[in-house]
């Protein structure tokens, strides 16, 4: 702290007994300044440095000046102490060596031209001299001297300064630009702070004469201005720095008479809000034309269209601020019917993803979406303090109208979730607008993720004022409930689970919802953080949307269905266990078809089908499973002559065991219908079979994957069954894959204890591994 060295534990406890919370409850509506300590605790903070320097016999032939904050009346425990000494050179030399001994931390300088002090000197040191307090009298006639020599060459000066500020302001803007920023507002250099504050008092008192009835502004600038230095002074108080941090958020709300923090931070960002707008339209003005500023005050103002066209026509805050003067005059307080009309024709081409960006914002900075929105109002500085949320709630939805433009212009911003961009029409483009507009408006009124069904009743009233088509209303109603649906599933869940799959569906996630709602939730990302997304994200994005596009996915859906119009209750856990290479080559239909047979034990036989492409599958089920079954099972096709070029084993729960080959044979399907349905037919013996490697996949408590590959060969699956059979193992399930000439089957085994795995591997291998020289 620039005032530790110096200030005694004595000081210390005088000083927090100065800084006071306001007499009443900050509230913005309210400006009486005198609620503030700031000015007390500022003025005894340099009393005790005036004490501090004047105790230096030779102080008087220093002439010393104050400057900066100690000059401006807003210092605080951490305040850089700035001087200017416009006397004997030695003589301050020896004043600051004392100071420095002492441990006194001091920002000071001398005029390198006495004659006049702007020689090499930034413009803001410049400005500082404006609002300089000399300490002797010599100093104050030659600080006026230099005063009147600034203010003789003003119209030069001034925009020297204006163009300056200007740019510092778009670098910080940049600077801060941040998470920080707006959830942990820094009350110094963030938008709206100290600094901008500051810098449009100053570029108002050297364009003053631009300005007509500025005093709405300057009120509102200078009672934030005690605002935010009580704050700061606090914080300092407390050796906190000028970042108003989510944990000191609490203590501060409760020592300024706030019920809570999110009561606290949504008057703050309220004030850091109009501080920024108010401080750009300082700037604004002053660097205006005369004939900009006439045209702006001349404007007629009469219906909301007036408005909004002149928002369009030219969005600068000069006409910003006109707009936001005459709203409650344009809107009236109980609206009619007609005005609802008169509000959606407006939001209309206001969302319209060709209307200028620019023209979004000033209606949003002039607070015309208040009356076009009203819900907008709540969410003014509603903070989400979740270190992901960048900003306030009513400026997400802003950013949020603004990638829907940005991203229509600009899809290659997408990355990979671009392919789906060429996919919307426009009436595709029109309910995202709408969608970004609504999807938050119900934040804060109901806990955790209900905001968005919430949200949904705003759609209907809204829309229903709005004489907007029912089933555009419906399809807005619909993103808003679901508008967290993808990025939940994306991001959280297995994108090809097929229980994922029917989930989404049954929400009605498919068709143009799904690429509506897949590009929404980019651009929801993209307005909550930019920095939150990322290539990976819109990768996992577009992965789920092909994977709910996918013929497995719409096999798994068309099943669904054909099983509920049958009215079999069949479960939808095993659903998603079946086999998808089975689904896919048979169909949902052959499958319902046999499913509802079997479960109304019509047909619990082996049965055989034939498919569109002339392939020949049998089932075998069995309503319980028993050591071997599968066994039994390809060993009749072994005994047969017939061979599996795919199989697909199920043993599912509240069912059965449901077991399906594909068979490698040149007999009819009737003919192998009749051969099975034999009760005499005898087992010829198993070949005596080689593979070519049997690999262990993975070893879990529950269950273990082996791998069984070679050549292809007659009754290769039956060897690999028994002999699994033959060890004691249970087979759960099983996948035989055909690759022209070879053979991979995959079977999953209830586990053994851990131990046996490297027996079990070890006999395999010594019996049915090809040998090798």
């Amino acid at each position: 702290m620039a005032f530790k060295s110096f200030l005694s534990s004595e000081d210390w406890q005088q000083a927090r007994a100065l800084i006071t919370p306001p007499l009443m409850k900050p509230d913005g509506n309210v400006r009486q300044v005198f609620y503030f300590s700031n000015d007390n605790f500022s003025a005894w903070l340099g009393q005790k440095l005036e004490e501090k320097i004047k105790s230096f016999p030779d102080w008087r032939k220093t002439h010393p000046i104050a400057l900066g904050s100690w000059a401006r009346g807003e210092l605080c425990p951490k305040s850089d102490i700035d001087m200017l000494f416009c006397g004997d050179e030695e003589v301050v030399l020896r004043l600051i060596e004392s100071l420095q001994e002492q441990g006194f931390k001091l920002r000071y300088r001398m005029p390198k031209d006495p004659q006049d002090w702007t020689v090499n000197v930034e413009v803001y040191d410049v400005l500082a001299l404006l609002k300089a307090k000399p300490w002797t009298s010599e100093a104050a006639q030659r600080l006026y001297e230099q005063q009147k020599k600034i203010w003789n060459q003003k119209r030069i000066f001034r925009h020297e300064a204006l163009k300056t500020v200007k740019s510092e302001r778009k670098e910080r803007a940049q600077r801060f630009d941040s998470i920080t920023n707006y959830l942990e507002p820094h009350l110094k250099f963030g938008p709206g702070g100290l600094r901008d504050l500051e810098q449009g008092l100053q570029i108002y008192q050297l364009f003053a004469e631009k300005f007509m009835n500025p005093g709405h502004a300057l009120d509102v600038l200078h009672y934030y201005r005690h605002f935010f230095l009580s704050i700061r002074q606090k914080l300092h108080s407390e050796g906190q720095g000028d970042v108003l941090s989510g944990s000191t958020q609490f203590d501060i709300a409760t020592w300024m008479g706030f019920s809570g923090q999110k009561e606290f931070m949504r008057e703050l960002e309220r004030g850091l809000s109009r501080v920024h707008f108010f401080s750009d339209w300082i700037v604004d003005v002053a660097g205006s034309s005369e004939s900009d500023l006439r045209k702006a005050e001349q404007m007629t103002l009469r219906q909301p269209a007036d408005l909004y066209q002149a928002l369009k026509k030219n969005p600068r805050l000069l006409v910003q601020k006109k707009v936001r003067e005459s709203l409650d005059g344009v809107f009236p307080e109980n609206p009619k019917g007609s005005d609802a009309h008169k509000r959606k024709v407006i939001l209309e081409d206001l969302l319209d993803v060709k209307t200028a960006d620019a023209t979004l914002v000033s209606v949003f900075r002039s607070r015309m979406i208040d009356k076009l929105v009203p819900e907008i109002q709540r969410l003014v500085g509603y903070v989400q303090h979740d270190q992901y949320h960048r900003f306030t709630a009513d400026s997400h939805i802003m950013q949020a109208c603004r990638e829907v433009k940005r991203i229509y212009k600009k899809p290659l911003e997408l990355g990979p979730l671009q392919v789906f961009h060429k996919k919307l029409k426009p009436i595709d483009w029109k309910i995202i607008s709408w969608t970004c507009l609504y999807h938050d408006l119900a934040k804060g009124l109901g806990a955790g993720e209900l905001h968005g069904d919430l949200g949904t009743q705003f759609v209907e009233r809204d829309f229903r004022k709005f004489k907007l088509p029912k089933a555009f209303m419906e399809e807005v109603r619909w993103m808003v409930a679901y508008h967290l649906e993808l990025s939940q599933a994306a991001f959280r869940k297995n994108p090809r689970d097929p229980r994922l799959w029917q989930e989404l569906k049954e929400k009605g996630v498919q068709g143009a919802r799904l690429y509506r709602l897949a590009l929404f939730t980019a651009i929801d990302i993209r307005a909550t953080n930019p920095e939150a997304w990322n290539e990976w994200k819109a990768k996992l994005l577009k992965d789920l949307v092909l994977s709910l596009e996918s013929q497995k996915a719409q096999d798994y859906f068309e099943l669904h269905t054909l099983l509920r119009k049958k009215k079999i209750q069949f479960p939808t856990s095993s659903i998603e266990e079946l086999s998808p290479v089975l689904i896919e080559n048979l169909g949902a239909a052959k499958v319902a078809g046999d499913l509802e047979n079997v479960l109304k034990r019509k047909q619990t036989k082996p049965a055989v089908f034939k498919t569109k492409r002339n392939d020949i599958w049998v089932r075998f089920y069995s309503e319980k499973d028993r050591p071997g079954l599968l066994t039994e099972y390809v060993h009749l096709l072994f005994s047969l002559g017939l061979g599996v070029r795919h199989a697909a084993i199920h043993t599912l729960s509240s069912f059965g065991v449901y077991d399906w080959f594909h068979l490698s044979t040149q007999k009819e399907a009737k003919h192998i219908q009749t051969l099975l349905e034999k009760s005499d037919l005898a087992l010829r013996p198993l070949p005596s079979i080689q593979f070519e490697s049997i690999e262990l996949v993975s070893a879990t408590d529950e269950e273990w994957v082996l791998i069984f590959k070679g050549l292809d060969q007659s009754g290769l699956l039956a060897k690999a069954s028994s002999s699994l059979s033959e060890l004691g193992m249970s087979i759960q399930s099983a996948r035989v894959h055909t690759w022209g000439r070879k053979v991979e089957d995959v079977f999953v085994l209830k586990a053994l204890p851990e131990e046996s795995v490297t027996e079990v591997l070890k006999i395999l291998n010594e019996k049915l591994i090809t040998s090798r020289i």
